[in-house]
């Protein structure tokens, strides 16, 4: 891990051809080796397969809300939700 974050850090653009080749060849069979996991502090492992599945599912949620922010089922949602939360913080704070 050492050597694959030096090498990251290392300016790989001014070497010779060759060893700029021998360089890319290592990082990439680095790369495939074990790239589907990270450790939280070695208590577990997670799967960077799912946290990307999760990612993905976020973010498509999200553009497809503000895609149907004017429609009319939206705003009666918005709408409700507004009107519950001024009444539980009326009777809560009165």
């Amino acid at each position: 891990m050492e050597m694959i974050s030096y090498l990251r850090l290392y300016r790989i653009s001014n070497l010779h051809l060759h060893k700029k080749r021998q360089i890319k060849m290592f990082m990439n069979q680095i790369s495939i080796c074990d790239s589907d996991k990270i450790s939280a502090f070695g208590f577990f492992n997670i799967n960077l397969n799912v946290v990307t599945s999760i990612l993905i599912l976020l973010i498509s949620g999200m553009i497809t809300l503000i895609q149907m922010k004017d429609h009319p089922m939206i705003l009666k949602f918005n709408n409700d939700t507004i009107s519950y939360l001024a009444k539980i913080f009326t009777t809560k704070f009165n």
